[in-house]
């Protein structure tokens, strides 16, 4: 076989290793461990509740600690 046939051989056995990659990865990534069915509605009600509990917590704990910038002077890196 020519140079010519062995460049396309080469070619069409990468495609079809690279094609196979891909499907394995994407089968594994959603029908694998992530694949979960999805959660009911309890479960969705409790995550709900608890981040809306933990923005709770970030929006007291950013005004109880307001954001201090840096001044306006290039040479001065202090926070005031």
């Amino acid at each position: 076989m020519s140079s010519f046939g062995w460049m396309i051989v080469l070619v069409l056995l990468l495609t079809l290793l690279g094609s196979g990659a891909l499907l394995f990865i994407t089968l594994k990534y959603y029908w694998g461990d992530r694949g979960k069915p999805l959660p009911d509605r309890e479960i969705r009600r409790q995550k709900r509740e608890e981040e809306l509990r933990m923005r709770e917590k970030q929006i007291e704990y950013a005004k109880n600690h307001p954001h201090t910038p840096r001044p306006e002077s290039f040479w001065d890196n202090t926070k005031k």
